[in-house]
């Protein structure tokens, strides 16, 4: 028979079972072989006193399947939750496992769970036993009830006498499996085989939940370190034939590099022979001579389709013995990551190349006007399919502004090819002078003569600010939301025509309103409302709410507001446009409220000559007391763009009664390449990466960024002192 102690250590950071886990164990094995049950676990509450963990898992190799890590305490699927939230036995017998309910067990079963209570009847723990595909269960559910509350009252009699469980005591993330020893034996022997493989089996679960890198490389930071016991775990990947560190903790990104590389088994040699390729093969070094805290580790290569793509490093602060079926477990969930990492890149890439086609399609940059403010969004769907979502801003031939939104039905690249299309389309009939409907009634018959079985809708608003009215006309599209002053969002009254490309003979309408200093146009896409989880009434009436909330009506900030109706989280089944403008008035002094210049790429010495149109700028504005914070915050955000963008940079100022805003836009949608994740989720203090924001959010009162048309913007304001 093999030791208890090697066992535990095989498996891991799990050392030997306590007395309180013995006396959990041996109950648990007296009962599922008494009363032959499938599986017997015993659960505790955490710390938070909001969940409940498996510690103890007695049963048949089918256990692994039949057992969740934690569940809720407040959810009454769960039969453990129910009987350690009432006090009271719990007994459930069903065909198959409810909605929602993991893990699924889709077979009829018996479940019979029994808290553990002291002196006043207070839970604290619950033993859960299950019987798969039970025969005669009505027969012996009596027999069965009583005899799991006798032998819990006196495993809680026998706990009581210890002290209870101790509490704040830290728990694994997977349950300790103890073998079902044959009649006659009590020995309490943990099952080395049945660990390994529900912890493999939990990872590739939630790896096969994982859409994107960092998500893939959280879950094996979670999954991976503690149940096999590493103090520390490096993740690299192979990228234009450079390897580049994606995601470490439990110690420092040097370490890190370091220990990804270290192939020979000694870390000091690695540091200074440069970056090799990923192993060709696992391996393991069981004792290792270093300063570092690191006395074991494995390399393991992450590898798809038979060619290395990039290295799996464990460290650990002993030295250990990987035993066989250790290292088949551990290379085994190499192949798992592997596979994700593959996956998430490609998708990862998929989604890159769908924005920039996307982004290709739309305004290079929107153009400043001192009468009117404007702020747009436009959001890929979570997929990375391509969209027929547009919009645009038109300079008007009669010193007009013209509003453009339309969205062409279909996630594919024809659909984006068409919207492109009809993009140039309403341009070019816009800049010729033509009014919003007789856009809408030309291109109608250039779409129909396309020959496209696809259909369009397209919203077009001509903004007059001399006569202070707004006309619209809607080909099929949600009409515009109208905001006065002191008044709610309401639709103005006009006719809505078909859709572009149904008929070519179509004449569409217009109606017109009032445009009042202050007043807010909304202009959007369906997918800004609409998705698989939220209904369009529930998203229309969710869009009233959030642009009647009182609070921040700076645009950028109701805009990133709106966005969240049906994209929270970056989780988003449709594209989405969203343009809103805010006539600001006619004043005397209104030419004077803005001002541009813009640097070209890679010219580092103009940034000189920007610092010079600030000041200028700010002593004609009577800014001249935030000046110097003022050059100091663009400096930086131009720098910035200049050396991560590859792009022009253009500096735009607006001036409000009490606030300056600057915006520094590039045309390069991308963010930088992404720092290494870190279990902590904390900023790695050795990187200056982001040292610019931390400038512009100590001098600015607010900040932030946003799309500008095909590119980014990064804005902040100054406050009047």
């Amino acid at each position: 028979m093999r030791d208890e102690g090697n066992l535990a250590r095989a498996v891991g950071p799990m050392t030997a079972l306590s007395a309180e886990d013995r006396m959990l164990a041996a109950t648990l094995q007296h009962a599922v072989h008494e009363l032959q049950a499938t599986t017997g676990t015993a659960m505790v509450p955490l710390e938070d006193g909001r969940t409940l963990a498996n510690v103890i898992v007695v049963g048949d190799p089918m256990s692994v399947f039949t057992v969740a890590d934690r569940h809720p305490v407040d959810d009454d699927r769960y039969t453990g939750a129910v009987a350690y939230r009432t006090g009271r036995q719990c007994v459930r017998v069903r065909s198959e496992t409810p909605s929602g309910v993991r893990p699924v067990m889709p077979f009829p079963y018996a479940i019979v769970a029994t808290p553990l209570t002291d002196d006043e009847g207070r839970a604290f723990g619950v033993i859960v036993l299950v019987w798969a595909d039970p025969v005669g269960w009505a027969a012996k559910s009596a027999r069965v009830r009583h005899r799991c509350r006798s032998l819990t009252a006196e495993l809680s009699r026998a706990l009581l006498r210890r002290g209870g469980l101790p509490p704040g005591r830290h728990f694994p993330e997977v349950p300790r499996f103890i073998l079902a020893p044959p009649s006659g034996e009590d020995a309490v022997l943990e099952s080395v085989s049945l660990s390994l493989v529900h912890q493999i089996g939990r990872l590739a679960a939630e790896l096969s939940q994982a859409p994107g890198l960092r998500d893939v490389v959280e879950t094996a930071i979670a999954r991976i370190m503690e149940p096999f016991g590493a103090r520390c775990l490096a993740i690299s990947v192979v990228d234009a034939g450079r390897p580049r560190l994606l995601g470490y903790a439990g110690s420092g990104p040097a370490l890190a590099a370091r220990l990804v590389r270290a192939s020979t088994g000694t870390l000091e040699e690695e540091a200074s022979t440069g970056a090799g390729p990923p192993p060709e093969r696992p391996l393991f070094f069981e004792a290792v001579d270093t300063d570092e805290p690191i006395a074991a580790y494995c390399l393991l290569p992450l590898a798809t389709d038979d060619h290395g793509a990039g290295t799996l490093a464990l460290g650990f602060d002993h030295r250990r013995t990987f035993r066989a079926e250790e290292r088949a477990a551990l290379a085994t969930v190499a192949q798992l990551l592997a596979q994700s990492i593959g996956r998430a890149r490609q998708f990862e890439t998929e989604r890159r190349l769908a924005q920039e086609l996307q982004q290709g399609l739309l305004p290079a940059a929107l153009p400043q006007h001192g009468e009117v403010d404007i702020a747009a969004r436009y959001v890929t769907p979570t997929t990375g399919t391509v969209g027929g979502d547009w919009y645009d801003v038109v300079n008007l031939p009669d010193g007009g502004i013209g509003l453009v939104v339309g969205d062409v039905e279909g996630h594919t690249p024809r659909a984006a090819a068409l919207m492109g299309q009809i993009r140039s389309a309403v341009r070019a009939y816009a800049t010729e002078g033509h009014r919003p409907a007789d856009v809408l009634t030309r291109t109608n018959r250039l779409l129909v003569g396309l020959g496209t079985d696809l259909l369009a809708t397209c919203c077009c608003v001509w903004l007059d600010p001399e006569a202070e009215s707004v006309e619209v006309s809607s080909a099929g599209h949600p009409a515009p939301l109208l905001g006065h002053p002191g008044r709610r969002f309401t639709t103005p009254e006009l006719p809505v025509g078909t859709p572009l490309g149904v008929r070519p003979d179509t004449c569409y309408g217009s109606g017109r309103a009032p445009l009042h200093e202050g007043t807010v146009l909304v202009l959007y896409t369906d997918g800004l409302v609409r998705s698989r989880s939220v209904p369009l009434d529930h998203g229309v009436e969710a869009l009233h709410a959030h642009l009647a909330a009182p609070g921040d009506l700076r645009l950028e900030v109701l805009a990133d507001r709106v966005l969240d109706i049906t994209g929270a989280g970056d989780l988003r089944d449709d594209d989405a446009v969203l343009l809103i403008a805010q006539f600001l008035g006619l004043g005397a002094d209104r030419r004077q409220r803005v001002a541009r210049t813009s640097v070209e790429r890679h010219d580092l010495r103009a940034v000189a000559d920007v610092r010079g149109f600030l000041r200028t700028q700010a002593r004609a504005w009577n800014w001249e007391a935030v000046s110097s914070d003022l050059e100091l915050a663009v400096t930086e955000l131009v720098t910035n763009g200049l050396v991560h963008a590859d792009s022009e940079v253009e500096i735009r100022l607006r001036e409000y009664a009490d606030r300056l805003r600057v915006d520094v836009r590039d045309s390069d949608p991308r963010p930088p390449l992404p720092a290494p994740v870190l279990a902590s989720g904390e900023p790695d203090s050795e990187s200056e990466h982001g040292r610019g924001l931390l400038i512009v959010d100590a001098l600015a009162s607010s900040w932030g960024n946003s799309p500008s048309g095909r590119g980014k913007s990064v804005w902040f304001e100054l406050t009047r002192p």
